[in-house]
């Protein structure tokens, strides 16, 4: 942990049952963007979020996952010239980056271009336009940090915006919106809240604020994802994962990932891996590696770093993502998993070569 820290977290939370209507104070008698997606639409809950909401102008966008560069400029354009004032994001990851990036676009006003915003070195975020997260998925932690990943899969690249004005203006986390989650999706969600919080562990950017939100949210998380994968109905153990994606999310807000995302975003990009099996796959030979260079802030973070590496150790990670990409195409895939910003977190120091045998270990079980 750095001697001086800072903390910022401007995030207006509501967590519980049927607290969507608490939205509806942010956007009484405005212009409304929806960010959400076909699935939601297609299942009615927007039809029924609408429902609980005061009178609005609304406008509704469907995005598709994992949100394109070139899609999220194609949409500002025509977006720009419908003078809306906030935006809501109802959805998953996807929907809760792309409305943060439209926040962007639509407030740089015309010839505004999200592309040079992310070119080399990056421009100041001017501003963006208020946005409310509704997760409807677990683990993500976007409704409280001021990132938003972009991808573009022709260059291979993953680009972040990141900005204080990125924030959102409110997070509602409502566990009912959960239960039409298929198995997969829970479990990649906690799978990404698992990730965030060793990620904020062994970060070398921790905050005494960042490690006891991963503290907490690691030791929800090794309670609850258990119980709602045995009982997919269960609301409580629904809402404790919401609890430990959002004590993460928290957790990354100030921190930022590290090296287990790093190695991820080449993979997501190529191959099109779920995140939550891109950014764990490699977390139990990272547990092995920091306990065995004794460098846990706390015993406690140890004694918890291998309760989660058992329970991932449960999970088949290298059989499951042996279904999207082979081990070779994984190595040779280790020299862009060096993502500036992200690798450099890691607390220990690593090399190419350390790193191949890091992969190489994740996957021994289909190697």
């Amino acid at each position: 942990m750095t001697e001086n820290w800072a903390h910022y977290q401007p995030v207006e939370i509501q967590a519980g049952p049927k607290v969507h209507a608490g939205v509806g104070k942010h956007v009484a008698a405005r212009k409304v963007l929806l960010v959400t997606t076909e699935g939601l639409i297609q299942r009615g809950a927007v039809e029924r979020l609408l429902a609980v909401l005061p009178a609005a102008e609304w406008r509704t966008l469907s995005v598709p996952p994992n949100p394109e560069l070139e899609y999220l400029e194609a949409q500002a354009g025509p977006l720009r010239e419908e003078a809306f004032e906030i935006l809501v994001a109802f959805g998953g990851g996807s929907a809760m980056d792309s409305a943060k990036a439209l926040a962007a676009a639509l407030a740089g006003g015309p010839g505004w271009s999200l592309a040079r915003q992310l070119a080399q070195p990056p421009a100041p975020l001017a501003a963006a336009l208020p946005v409310c997260c509704l997760p409807t998925t677990v683990g993500t932690g976007a409704e409280v940090t001021p990132f938003a990943t972009i991808w573009d899969r022709k260059r291979r690249k993953k680009h972040s915006l990141d900005a204080p004005g990125l924030f959102p203006k409110a997070a509602f986390l409502e566990p009912e919106s959960t239960l039409s989650l298929p198995e997969s999706q829970l479990r990649w969600g906690a799978l990404d809240a698992i990730s965030h919080a060793l990620e904020s562990l062994w970060n070398r950017r921790a905050t005494p604020v960042s490690l006891a939100w991963a503290r907490e949210s690691l030791a929800v998380a090794l309670a609850a994802f258990p119980q709602a994968l045995a009982r997919p109905d269960d609301l409580a153990a629904r809402a404790a994962l919401q609890q430990s994606g959002l004590l993460a999310g928290l957790a990354i807000s100030q921190n930022r990932t590290a090296l287990a995302h790093a190695v991820s975003y080449p993979l997501t990009a190529a191959f099109g891996l779920p995140h939550g099996l891109a950014a764990s796959f490699t977390l139990p030979a990272l547990v092995d590696l920091v306990t065995e260079n004794q460098a846990w802030r706390r015993p406690e973070d140890a004694a918890l770093a291998a309760r989660a590496a058992e329970l991932l150790a449960g999970q088949n990670l290298a059989g499951r993502l042996s279904a999207y990409v082979t081990p070779a195409e994984v190595l040779d895939s280790h020299a862009e998993m060096f993502a500036p910003g992200r690798a450099e977190n890691f607390r220990l120091p690593m090399t190419a070569d350390a790193l191949k045998k890091i992969l190489e270990k994740s996957l021994e079980a289909v190697i």
